[in-house]
C-alpha cells in the first residue's frame, strides 16, 4: 500500500507545482512550451492563472482521497488517480488536434500523462500479502 500511497503523492505534488506556477507565473510556462508571447491575450492568462487554482483545489481534493485511502479502497482510488491522467492526456491529445507531432511539447506532455495513467492502472491494486 505504501506503493500505492506514494503514487498518490505524485500526483498531489504534481498538481501543487504546476498550480502555483501556472497561477503566478503563467507565462513562463508558456514560454517553456514554445508559444509566442505576443499572442497571449489578457483573457488566456487569466484563464490559465484559473487552471492553477483548479490544480491546487485537485491537489487538496487528491490529498484528502490519499488520507482516506485503505486496503478496502485502494484499487478504487487509484483508478480515480488513473482515470484522471488518462483524461489530461487524452484530453492534451485533442487539444493538440492536427498539430499532434512529437515536435509539439503539447503533444509530449499529453503522451506522458497518459504513460503516468497506465502506470496507476498497472499499480492500482496493493499487493496481498
Amino acid at each position: 500500500m505504501d506503493t500505492q500511497k506514494n503514487l498518490m503523492m505524485f500526483t498531489i505534488v504534481v498538481g501543487i507545482i504546476f498550480g502555483i506556477w501556472f497561477l503566478f507565473a503563467p507565462n513562463s510556462y508558456n514560454a517553456v512550451m514554445g508559444v509566442d508571447l505576443s499572442e497571449v491575450s489578457d483573457i488566456a492568462l487569466g484563464n490559465q492563472m484559473n487552471i492553477g487554482v483548479s490544480l491546487l483545489v485537485l491537489a487538496y481534493v487528491n490529498w484528502v482521497l490519499r488520507g482516506l485511502s485503505d486496503i478496502e479502497n485502494c484499487e478504487k482510488i487509484m483508478t480515480t488517480f488513473c482515470i484522471g491522467w488518462g483524461l489530461f492526456g487524452l484530453g492534451g491529445l485533442y487539444i493538440v488536434g492536427s498539430d499532434f507531432a512529437l515536435s509539439n511539447p503539447f503533444t509530449i506532455q499529453a503522451i506522458i500523462f497518459i504513460i503516468i495513467s497506465i502506470v496507476y492502472f498497472t499499480m492500482r491494486a496493493p499487493k496481498q500479502s
